[in-house]
């Protein structure tokens, strides 16, 4: 696994190690968090634009997409 490095300001680094125990998952957890939702947000405009074009989707695929959306948070 490749390794990188960034740097934080030290009350945000103190704040961090009060709150959880390994800071390096949670900025893992938090960056697989944000790859999630820019997925889901492309798939979203996916989605209006084949509807824009009116490809076929039928109305229950189109809501199935719309409500796996919605329920991201995105």
């Amino acid at each position: 696994m490749a390794k990188i490095s960034i740097s934080l300001p030290d009350e945000l680094l103190t704040y961090i190690d009060q709150q959880v125990e390994n800071r390096s998952a949670l900025i893992e957890n938090l960056l697989k968090q944000w790859r999630q939702e820019q997925e889901d947000a492309a798939l979203a405009i996916a989605c209006s634009l084949v509807d824009e074009l009116e490809l076929g989707w039928q109305s229950e695929w189109q809501n199935v997409a719309i409500t796996d959306w919605e329920a991201s948070g995105s």
